[in-house]
């Protein structure tokens, strides 16, 4: 074989085995069954090197392709660690489902958002209800809004009467949220203006509209936005309207004035007879 080969057998012995090793009988140190990689690679090529048949030596042009195609698995490894960490990086934000093995070697599901990911000693691992885990325990992803909707702001379909002769606070059911997706506050925007903080009061989930910011609307159907705080910026704006009134709704009113007239046309009509 040319110098040229000599050299590159005896650089790959020098990476691949370590020269003081006498015990040809040592166990490789890969576990059976296992991927082949390119430390494998590597090892094979050296040992068909160092056994080949010297009355049909292989050709200096067969190793240089069988080295070529070590590059180009390298590389290929290197591109899909690139992409695998890439597709992790792409988590943040969202909504993951990650399987945990405990000690007793039960198994649970922990729910969260991906809060950030991050490589440790070329392990990818992803922050998830500020703990990390490992991203070969991911099961599923799912979009974030989705996922995450029974945790945000809600409110209660609503259909209120405010009456200006009464004038009685109108009483909406709201739900803030839960955990880090809870709002701290709600802003309330009727005909198109917020209502101001002083005519709102909030307390164990009821969200009280207090007369004062209801007295100048004219009666009629109002459509009321709450809009909620919360990481989410949610917005409510077709569960709640409020009719207004200046005598109650105007059906009790009417129905005693039509009984009344009922009542004294038969009278006069007894009396004519």
């Amino acid at each position: 074989m040319g110098t040229a080969l000599d050299g590159i057998l005896t650089k790959l012995d020098e990476i691949t085995f370590n020269p003081d090793r006498t015990n040809t009988a040592e166990k490789p140190s890969r576990t059976p069954g296992g991927d082949l990689g390119k430390d494998e690679f590597l090892q094979l090529l050296v040992c068909q090197m160092k056994n080949q048949d010297p009355l049909e030596p292989e050709k200096d042009t067969d190793f240089i392709a069988q080295l070529a195609q070590f590059s180009a698995l390298e590389q290929m490894q290197n591109l899909n660690e690139t992409v695998m960490n890439s597709q992790a990086f792409s988590l943040v934000g969202k909504y993951v489902l990650v399987n945990t093995t405990g000690s007793d070697g039960k198994v649970s599901e922990v729910k969260g958002v991906v809060d950030y990911v991050t490589l440790k000693n070329g392990e990818t691992y992803m922050s998830v209800n500020g703990q990390l885990y490992s991203i070969d325990q991911l099961v599923e992803v799912r979009d974030s809004f989705y996922a995450v909707q029974e945790f945000l702001p809600t409110a209660k379909k609503t259909e209120a009467v405010y009456d200006k002769s009464d004038k009685k606070p109108v009483v909406v059911e709201i739900d803030l949220g839960k955990g880090s997706y809870a709002a701290n506050s709600v802003a309330v925007v009727i005909n198109g203006e917020y209502v101001k903080s002083e005519y709102l009061k909030y307390e164990d989930g009821k969200l009280s509209i207090l007369p004062g910011a209801l007295d100048e609307l004219e009666p009629g159907d109002y459509q009321v936005g709450l809009y909620f705080d919360d990481p989410y910026n949610t917005s409510v704006t077709d569960k709640v309207t409020i009719k207004v009134t200046e005598n109650g709704t105007g059906d009790d009113s009417d129905s005693e004035g039509e009984g009344e007239n009922e009542g004294e046309g038969s009278g006069e009509g007894d009396s004519s007879q």
